[in-house]
């Protein structure tokens, strides 16, 4: 309560005249970030400051309205947001005066957590063809993405090409060959030094055999000419029944 105080004697040269009813959220008069980590609890207070009456708070995670008891409403009023999520990382909650929501304070939450990888760990290419690596992350903080060959840093050839979305590392090669079988390690590298890996194995098969182009040409053009014949002959017997029909006619 001193602490509110203290920071309502700050603020009250700096209020318009007739609104001097402010929110504390967390003891900030400001809107702010709560950091926390994954699986911890956050708790959230929001106190209602040099009111002349009581007032009643209601809360919003996001739009959606937070549903609390009545009489953790009056002048101060606590969420508690057990075990955070990763789906959690940026949800705001919103305090406001139920009489005026345009007096209000919003926190947004910051959950922070280590890297997260995921994606296939094997994956059969045939040689000759174009094979994708894929792995998934998600991070907070973010973290630098990038691939090691057998353990080690290295020049991506011609044949590579390295891609990355919002939520995913991709590489990509053309023309596989069996040189490029290797294990294939995602890093997901933090600011402090520490890393998280995923490793995945390419496995480079044999060529496939496949029918020789000539021998599908050929076939397509025997398939075209019997189709041909077919309606030719079936062209002969019709007209040679029509024929009858004008003879009998």
């Amino acid at each position: 309560m001193k602490t509110s105080l203290v920071l309502l004697a700050v603020l009250l040269p700096f209020l318009p005249e007739g609104s001097a009813t402010v929110l504390l959220l967390n003891n900030a008069s400001h809107d702010d970030r709560f950091n926390a980590n994954l699986n911890a609890t956050a708790t959230l207070r929001c106190e209602v400051v040099n009111n002349t009456n009581d007032e009643t708070l209601i809360w919003y995670r996001g739009t959606q309205q937070v549903d609390i008891k009545s009489e953790n409403s009056v002048n101060i009023s606590n969420v508690c947001i057990p075990q955070l999520t990763m789906e959690d990382n940026g949800v705001s909650f919103t305090c406001a005066l139920e009489r005026d929501l345009t007096i209000k304070r919003s926190v947004q939450l910051n959950v922070l957590y280590a890297p997260v990888l995921s994606g296939d760990t094997r994956i059969l290419a045939e040689e000759g063809k174009t094979v994708q690596v894929t792995c998934g992350f998600k991070a907070n903080p973010a973290a630098s993405m990038f691939w090691r060959q057998n353990g080690s840093l290295f020049t991506l050839p011609s044949r590579y090409k390295q891609d990355m979305t919002s939520d995913s590392l991709l590489l990509t090669i053309e023309k596989v060959e069996k040189t490029d079988a290797a294990n294939y390690t995602c890093v997901a590298l933090l600011s402090n030094g520490n890393e998280t890996v995923r490793v995945i194995e390419v496995i480079v098969g044999d060529r496939q055999p496949g029918l020789p182009v000539e021998a599908i040409a050929a076939a397509v053009v025997v398939g075209a000419l019997i189709i041909a014949f077919g309606l030719f002959a079936r062209r002969d017997k019709l007209m040679c029944k029509k024929n009858q029909l004008d003879t009998a006619m």
